[in-house]
């Protein structure tokens, strides 16, 4: 289950102000867009709590990521459960340095089912994949929500905070249907910083057990 919650993205507040009108709304999930695609590059420390309805427990994890648009992510997840999740636009790498295993799968098959990841790694539009629900604000944050479009997605719920001042993404909290939620907090944000492609090429530790999920030549 520990492993699951770490591909939800990516909770209930009591908000102090209204909705705002649609057409209000729609403009600033627009900027919200505006901003992130004008961004090619993004450095952060994060914080995760991931609530897991059928333990009904939630993990905190924390660590750092990097990403390079189109398609190329780096989560470095620390304790309690130490692991490395990697995008490298093709395939997506897990490796799990505790249990010396290695999960590799094709980036489509985590695209299609998490539509946040796609957004985060620039591939994709908010307002195509998701309804908005409404916009709010709290304090200094625009909080935007969403529900997706597809009947059959796996989410219910999408929630996207992004700074008042600069529309830049600060967090964002993923609800599936089966009661489990996530949520993320970007902290420490560095901008279009040059990242070198060397940090997307996993290379497998050797001795390593590697399961291999992608299809064959």
């Amino acid at each position: 289950m520990k492993r699951q919650a770490k591909f939800l993205f990516i909770f209930i507040l009591y908000w102090h102000v209204p909705a705002w009108a649609l057409s209000d709304e729609l403009a600033t999930v627009k900027a919200i867009q505006k901003n992130y695609d004008s961004v090619l590059t993004l450095k952060a420390n994060f914080e995760q709590k991931a609530f897991v309805k059928m333990l009904n427990r939630t993990e905190i994890t924390r660590g750092s990521v990097q990403i390079k648009k189109p398609g190329k992510m780096k989560w470095v997840y620390n304790s309690p459960d130490p692991q490395v999740l990697i995008s490298d636009q093709k395939n997506l790498w897990l490796y799990a340095p505790e249990e010396e295993q290695v999960t590799k799968m094709p980036i489509e098959s985590v695209y299609s089912s998490n539509t946040p990841a796609l957004f985060l790694a620039g591939q994709g539009i908010l307002t195509d994949t998701f309804n908005i629900v409404q916009v709010l604000t709290e304090k200094d944050t625009f909080v935007a929500v969403f529900t997706p479009k597809e009947v059959e997605s796996s989410l219910s719920r999408l929630v996207l905070r992004a700074n008042k001042n600069n529309y830049q993404i600060t967090g964002a909290t993923v609800y599936d249907k089966l009661g489990n939620k996530t949520s993320i907090k970007f902290r420490s944000i560095r901008i279009n910083e040059k990242i070198p492609e060397s940090v997307f090429n996993f290379k497998v530790p050797a001795g390593v057990e590697i399961q291999d999920f992608t299809p064959s030549p």
